[in-house]
């Protein structure tokens, strides 16, 4: 089927809305879709990033709600990316379940064979396995020291006595 363009106004027009969605598709469309990884995050480049302390999704999306870094905020790196897998519930639920990782730095070595210390603890949170995710994109250096950290020091509690709150305030 032919398609007749009778006038050269319509001739115009027409070559006119081909040009601009060409111009739309070529350079305004990959601009617009191009994303950067959480590696270039502010906090990743070095440039400490200002929350406002009653804006709390920010704090969530920064993983600052405990503390701005250390052990605290490697606790919440856990809750948010480690937690989900590696518990006491996950693993009495499933016999091919993740571990626990309370008491992490006590074992001889990890499930990899590879001896516990922070630059195995590290490579293995980054790199994941066959059955692990790695997460290397999604966390930072800073967010891996931080979790790293925590592992080494204080994880894990008790599951029937969970920490409390820290935003909750007595009255």
């Amino acid at each position: 089927m032919r398609i007749f363009i009778r006038t050269k106004r319509s001739r115009r027009l027409l070559s006119l809305w081909v040009g601009m969605a060409w111009f739309a598709w070529c350079l305004i469309l990959p601009m617009a879709f191009a994303q950067e990884s959480s590696n270039s995050a502010p906090e990743a480049k070095g440039k400490e990033v200002h929350i406002d302390e009653y804006q709390r999704s920010a704090k969530v999306f920064y993983l600052q709600r405990f503390a701005k870094s250390g052990w605290e905020r490697g606790q919440e790196i856990y809750l948010i990316k480690c937690w989900m897998c590696h518990n006491d519930y996950t693993v009495k639920a499933e016999p091919n379940a993740a571990p626990t990782l309370r008491e992490l730095y006590k074992r001889p070595k990890l499930m990899s064979g590879q001896p516990v210390n922070d630059e195995t603890v590290r490579a293995q949170i980054s790199d994941g396995s066959r059955t692990m995710p790695g997460f290397r994109y999604s966390l930072n250096e800073q967010d891996l020291s931080d979790l790293v950290t925590y592992l080494r020091e204080k994880c894990c509690w008790d599951e029937m006595n969970p920490p409390a709150n820290p935003r909750y305030r007595y009255q």
